[in-house]
C-alpha cells in the first residue's frame, strides 16, 4: 500500500523573495558557453515558450511575483488544514502508475532512507525496495535541478531552476518550510551542489553569477547550506567541474580550463595538479570513484557540449583521453548528475543523454544500457528515454545505481546490468497539458502529458472519485485536446514544433469501450515564424474530422482517411512583423460565424464570417499591450461574450467582450497578478467560469463579481495547465504541471 499523508500544513514556503516587481536583481538570460555544438532542444524551446507566455509590463518581475502567489497558496492550505478543513470537493484522479519526471536521489542521514526530487512534484521520502514513496514537500516553482541533505541536524537544500532565473532553498525540517541561503551572489545559475564526504554540514554550491558579465563562482557552506561564503571565482564565462569523496574525507577537486586543482581544507585554497586537457575548453564535469587513487573522470569540451572524457588513475596527478562523445554525451543543461561513477569499483561509470550509458572498463567504451523506445514494452525494468541525473549511493549494504529520468526513477544494484523502477506504481507526480473526456463515461479521458505521451485512463469501477491508472498510447508531449463532440470518437491534439520540424496533429479515433483509439497523424503546415513549442488548434464545430490548426496564419486540416489530410490555408496573416501568432482561437458555441483569435503578444480578434476576414479589437489595435494571450471562452449562449485569459503581470489576467470582441474590459477581481493557461465552463445550465492558472484553479463568482481560489488541504499548489468541463458528472477536470489530474466538484449551494 502506498504511503500517503497530507502535508500541506507542513509546505509553508517562507522564502525570502521580492513580493512586488523591481526589488530583487534582475539577470539577462543565461549565455551560451560559446558557439552552439548542438541544435536548440526540446527542453529550451519549451523554456523559452514559457517566458514568452509570461510576458509582463516593464518593471514586472513575474518569477518574483509567482514565487510569492506560491508562498501564498501553501500558506492558505495549511491553515485550511490546520482548521481541519478536508478538500471534500476535489479528487485525485492519477495516474497512479506513471510518474513524472524526477531527477536528484539522496540518502538521508538514516542511511537507508532516500529522498527523490521530482521535476515539478516537490520532494518525495522513501526506502527504495519498500515500494511506498511519501510526499514530503509540494512544488518548490521549478525543476529541481539539484539536491543536497546535510547533518546533523538534517538540512535539505535545494536548487530550482526555469529558463533564466534560479534560486536555492534551505529547509531544516524535513521540507516544513523553506528558506534562502545567506551569502549567495545574485544568481545566474547553479551548476551542482555537493556534500562533503567528511564533514555532512559542509555543502559546496557550483554556480554562475552575473555583474555585468557572466562568471562562475565555487561558495561552501559549514552550516547545512543556511549560510555560504565564495571560495573561488573565475576570470570568465566557463562551466567548472567540482568533486569530493561521497563517503569520508578528501581532497576537493575543481576543474577549470582543462586543469585540475585540489583542496586540502575544504576550499580555502587551491594548488594546481596539472593540465587535463592543453586545448581550449570552457565546459567541464568532473566525478570520481572513491576506489582507486581515487579515480577521476572529466568530461571536457567548449560551447554547450561535452566532446570527450579523460581519467586519472591516481588523484588527478596524470590523465589519459579515453573516450570521444559522438552521438550522445552527458545531459547538463537542465538538472545536474548526468555522469556518475561507482563507490566501489573504479572502472564503473555511467552517462546520461536520451539514453543511458554504461561502461566497465574505466570509460574506454560504453554499451546503451537500453534504447528508450524499449521502455514501452518493459516500463518496469527498461529506462525510460531523458537521464536527468544519475547518482550512487551504498545503503544497507548495497551499491545502488540510480537513474532519474522523465519517466520517474530507476534502480541498479548490480553495477547497471539491469535496472528496475522505484516509482512507477508508487509515486504520483504527472505534468499534464490538456485532457479530453467522455461526457457518458467520465472516468474515460485522454490526457496529454510532458514527455510520459498520451495517456488514456482506465476506469476501475471502484468508488466515485478514486485515483486511476493510465495507458500510455504514444510517447512524446501533447497538448490542445479539442474535439467536436464531448466523446472520444474524434480528439484531436498537438505535437511540439521543433525546428526543423513542423510539428504534428494527430487525430484519435474511439469509444467509451476504454480500448486504445486508432491514430492517425499529419506533419503541420510550416509556419512562416516562430510559433514557440505548441502551435493551437480548435475543432470544427461542423465536421469531427477537421480541426483548426493555427500559428502565423489559421490552416483547416481535414482527415481523408489513413494518415491523409487535407490542409487548406485560410488568408488573414496575425503577424504582420514576423513576430507575433495565434496563441487562442475559439468558435461560438450558438454561432458557427463568429470567431476568436488572441496572439502570443497580446492582439485580439474576431471574424463574423467563419475566419474568411478578420477584424482587430479596438482596445488592442494601433497599441503594444503589454501581456500574453492563451485561453479564450464564449458563452454558450450568447456569441458576442467571450473571456480571454493571458500573462497579467501589470495588467489585467482576464479581459472580457460583450460585443463579440470589438472592445474588451478587466474582469479580474480576486485574480492575483498571475498568467491564466485555459479557461472554461461548467456546464450550459450554470455556465460559471473556471481558471487554470500559473497560481492555481480559481472560480468565478458571478454574485460577487470576483475570482475564488479553489485551493484547499492537500491539493497541489502551483501551476495547472488546463481545465475542462464535465458536466455530465457535475465536475470540472484540471490538469495540473505537478500531481496529474484532478476534479473539482463545486459544493451545491
Amino acid at each position: 500500500m502506498m504511503l500517503t499523508r497530507s502535508v500541506t500544513l507542513l509546505t509553508t514556503l517562507t522564502l525570502s523573495l521580492a513580493l512586488t516587481a523591481g526589488t530583487s536583481p534582475r539577470i539577462p538570460s543565461r549565455e551560451a558557453l560559446g558557439p552552439r555544438a548542438r541544435p536548440v532542444d526540446e527542453r529550451e524551446l519549451f523554456d523559452r515558450w514559457m517566458e514568452r507566455r509570461h510576458r509582463a509590463a516593464p518593471g514586472y518581475d513575474w518569477r518574483a511575483i509567482e514565487a510569492a502567489n506560491l508562498r501564498e497558496a501553501l500558506a492558505r492550505a495549511a491553515l485550511a488544514e490546520k482548521a481541519g478543513a478536508a478538500a471534500k470537493a476535489w479528487h485525485e484522479r492519477g495516474p497512479v502508475n506513471q510518474t513524472g519526471a524526477t531527477a536528484a536521489a539522496v540518502l538521508r542521514p538514516d542511511g537507508k532512507t532516500l529522498l527523490l526530487a521530482t521535476s515539478q512534484a516537490g520532494v518525495f521520502s522513501g526506502l527504495p525496495d519498500a515500494g511506498a514513496w511519501q510526499r514530503m514537500t509540494d512544488t518548490l516553482g521549478g525543476y529541481v535541478h539539484s539536491l543536497v541533505v546535510a547533518d546533523p541536524p538534517e538540512t535539505w537544500v535545494a536548487a530550482v531552476y526555469t529558463y533564466t532565473d534560479t534560486r536555492v532553498y534551505v529547509s531544516r525540517n524535513r521540507g516544513t518550510s523553506w528558506s534562502a541561503p545567506r551569502g549567495l551572489p545574485p544568481l545566474a545559475f547553479v551548476y551542482e551542489m555537493i556534500r562533503d564526504g567528511g564533514n555532512h554540514k559542509t555543502v559546496y554550491l557550483l554556480g554562475q553569477t552575473y555583474n555585468g558579465s557572466y562568471l562562475p563562482f565555487l561558495a561552501r557552506s559549514r552550516d547545512g547550506g543556511l549560510s555560504f561564503s565564495v571560495v573561488w571565482a573565475g576570470s570568465d564565462n566557463e562551466r567548472p567541474g567540482i568533486w569530493t569523496s561521497r563517503t569520508g574525507a578528501g581532497p576537493l577537486y575543481l576543474l577549470t580550463h582543462g586543469e585540475i586543482f585540489a583542496s586540502a581544507n575544504q576550499g580555502s585554497s587551491f594548488a594546481s595538479l596539472g593540465q587535463v586537457v592543453t586545448t581550449f575548453s570552457n565546459h567541464a564535469v568532473l566525478r570520481g570513484s572513491e576506489a582507486g587513487g581515487p579515480t577521476l573522470y572529466a568530461a571536457i569540451g567548449r560551447g554547450g557540449s561535452l566532446s570527450t572524457l579523460y581519467v586519472s588513475e591516481d588523484g588527478g596527478h596524470t590523465w589519459q583521453s579515453r573516450f570521444t562523445f559522438t552521438n550522445a554525451s552527458p545531459n547538463d543543461l537542465r538538472y545536474s548528475g548526468s555522469l556518475a561513477a561507482s563507490i566501489q569499483d573504479p572502472n564503473l561509470v555511467f552517462f546520461g543523454a536520451v539514453n543511458g550509458y554504461r561502461s566497465a572498463d574505466g570509460g574506454r567504451s560504453f554499451q546503451v544500457i537500453n534504447d528508450w523506445t524499449e521502455y514501452y514494452d518493459d516500463p518496469a525494468n527498461k529506462l525510460h528515454a531523458d537521464v536527468n541525473g544519475i547518482h550512487v549511493v551504498v545503503s544497507q549494504g548495497q551499491e545502488r545505481i540510480l537513474f532519474g529520468t522523465d519517466g520517474g526513477t530507476y534502480q541498479s544494484t548490480d553495477g547497471g546490468l539491469s535496472f528496475q523502477s522505484l516509482t512507477e506504481n508508487s509515486l504520483r507526480s504527472g505534468q499534464i497539458y490538456s485532457t479530453w473526456s467522455s461526457a457518458s463515461r467520465p472516468d474515460l479521458f485522454l490526457a496529454g502529458t510532458q514527455d510520459q505521451g498520451m495517456q488514456i485512463s482506465e476506469p476501475s469501477g471502484g468508488p466515485a472519485g478514486a485515483a486511476l491508472t493510465d495507458i500510455q498510447l504514444i510517447s512524446g508531449d501533447y497538448n490542445g485536446l479539442t474535439a467536436a463532440s464531448h466523446d472520444l470518437s474524434g480528439v484531436f491534439a498537438l505535437y511540439p514544433t521543433v525546428p526543423p520540424a513542423t510539428g504534428t496533429l494527430l487525430l484519435f479515433q474511439g469509444d467509451d469501450s476504454g480500448n486504445a483509439p486508432r491514430r492517425f497523424s499529419t506533419a503541420l503546415p510550416k509556419f512562416s515564424g516562430d510559433i514557440g513549442f505548441f502551435a493551437t488548434s480548435a475543432a470544427d464545430p461542423d465536421d469531427p474530422e477537421a480541426a483548426y490548426v493555427a500559428g502565423d496564419r489559421i490552416w483547416r486540416m481535414r482527415h481523408q482517411g489513413g494518415n491523409s489530410f487535407s490542409q487548406s490555408q485560410l488568408p488573414q496573416s496575425f503577424s504582420g512583423d514576423g513576430d507575433d501568432y495565434v496563441s487562442a482561437l475559439a468558435i461560438a458555441p450558438s454561432d458557427h460565424n463568429l470567431w476568436y483569435a488572441a496572439t502570443v503578444n497580446g492582439h485580439l480578434w474576431y471574424s463574423r464570417d467563419r475566419g474568411a476576414t478578420w477584424s482587430e479589437s479596438d482596445t488592442t489595435q494601433g497599441s503594444e499591450p503589454q501581456y500574453s494571450s492563451g485561453a479564450l471562452a464564449v458563452a454558450a449562449h450568447d456569441p458576442l461574450t467571450c473571456y480571454m485569459g493571458g500573462s497579467g503581470y501589470g495588467t489585467p489576467p482576464v479581459l472580457v467582450t460583450h460585443d463579440g470582441g470589438a472592445t474588451w474590459t478587466s474582469l479580474s477581481k480576486g485574480l492575483p497578478s498571475t498568467t491564466v493557461w485555459a479557461l472554461a465552463f461548467d456546464g450550459l445550465a450554470t455556465q460559471t467560469l473556471y481558471a487554470a492558472t500559473e497560481a492555481g484553479p480559481y472560480a468565478y463568482d458571478a454574485r460577487a463579481k470576483a475570482w475564488k481560489s479553489l485551493l484547499s488541504a492537500g491539493v497541489p499548489p502551483g501551476r495547472y495547465f488546463s481545465v475542462e468541463s464535465v458536466p455530465s458528472a457535475g465536475l470540472v477536470r484540471f490538469g495540473t504541471w505537478s500531481r496529474g489530474v484532478w476534479d473539482y466538484v463545486a459544493p451545491r449551494r
